[in-house]
């Protein structure tokens, strides 16, 4: 089978697989994960093992987004219902709360600073 194409739910199942040992139990490391491949398949080369370890990887990170997706909706919504109070101070909450999570939060920060001497020379004091 050496040189031959896979199919693509062939090729699924191989990443699939990889998903499943890389983030199950078993926690496979890319080197693991190829000595598998060389074990099992016996017909691709370590490129193309990688390329499914990398495969996997991007499922793995495309599962984490739905899921946190699916976490920060109910939270999304009752920020819109808080934008709908008639307290202002809810409101201006919901909005502080909205720009601490898009990372356009404005840290305050409260400095004393006291300035005793400032020497300033012009030209030549020699």
């Amino acid at each position: 089978m050496a040189g031959e194409k896979l199919t693509s739910a062939e090729t699924n199942e191989r990443i699939d697989k990889c998903y499943e040992l890389r983030y199950g139990e078993t926690k496979y490391t890319v080197k693991q994960w190829i000595k598998y491949c060389h074990e099992v398949y016996q017909d691709k080369s370590e490129q193309q093992y990688t390329a499914y370890w990398m495969k996997s990887g991007e499922k793995y990170s495309e599962n984490w987004k739905e899921k946190l997706g699916k976490a920060i909706d109910p939270a999304v919504n009752e920020l819109y219902s808080l934008l709908a109070s008639d307290d202002e101070k809810i409101r201006q909450r919901a909005i502080d709360q909205i720009f601490k999570y898009t990372g356009n939060d404005i840290t305050k920060i409260e400095a004393d600073v006291k300035v005793e001497q400032i020497n300033l020379n012009w030209g030549s004091n020699e």
